[in-house]
């Protein structure tokens, strides 16, 4: 074999060894290992990005769920409010008069209150003001003691009314009494009132003061906020 054949010879088998046996890789390198995340590790991304989801049972600060008392719980009383006995509302007679009573203060306090978000704004809202009432009944012994001395004239002429009014220990029947007075004459015991004189029927001064106590009840089961003196 001559010089030529044996140099061809060694191109055609010598070098492709050498080339599979270097590989794609240049000499030196090692495959760069896949990042592992440390336990310790906390991932952070920008104010309202996607970032990776963390560890189920873990939040951003750190609170613990006993921290957040309130926020999935169950959704507390609308009003904590202590409710008189409300025994009366429960009387059929009580629960026709104040369905009656609806109309009649649709027809005649809607000119001056919000009723059911309709109405005029010449005063608050009539299940504020009722709600008010409802809480002045507990105190209104102490009132009409204040009456008798600033204004006997007055205590003397519904002298009956009122002491019949203080008679009475359930809260929503001693409302009942005082709105069966203060509809006929709001300033029959207060010669401050600011509602006029309004011209009712006995029937109707009855359905009335039934649908303002059912309003008042309503209100604070509601969460509604009562007018403030």
């Amino acid at each position: 074999m001559n010089g030529s054949a044996i140099y061809i010879w060694i191109i055609i088998v010598v070098m492709p060894l050498g080339l599979i046996s270097c590989g794609p890789t240049s000499p030196g390198s090692d495959p760069v290992p896949a990042r592992q995340n440390s336990s310790n590790e906390k991932t952070t991304t920008l104010e309202g990005g996607s970032g990776k989801p963390e560890e189920a049972g873990g939040n951003s600060q750190g609170i613990q769920p006993e921290e957040i008392e309130g926020l999935s719980g169950a959704p507390e009383e609308a009003s904590s409010y202590p409710l008189p006995d409300l025994s009366l509302m429960s009387e059929d007679s009580f629960q026709r008069n104040a369905k009656m009573g609806r109309l009649v203060a649709r027809q005649r306090c809607i000119l001056c209150h919000k009723i059911e978000g309709r109405g005029a704004i010449l005063q608050p809202p009539l299940i504020q003001v009722s709600m008010r009432r409802l809480d002045r009944m507990k105190t209104y012994d102490s009132h009409l003691d204040q009456l008798r001395t600033s204004d006997p004239d007055r205590y003397s002429s519904k002298r009956d009314l009122l002491e019949k009014i203080t008679a009475e220990a359930d809260v929503l029947r001693k409302m009942q009494l005082w709105l069966s007075g203060y509809l006929r004459r709001p300033t029959f015991d207060n010669s401050q009132a600011k509602m006029p004189l309004q011209v009712l029927k006995p029937v109707e001064v009855d359905q009335l003061a039934c649908y303002v106590i059912q309003l008042a009840i309503e209100g604070y089961q509601q969460g509604e906020t009562p007018l403030e003196d």
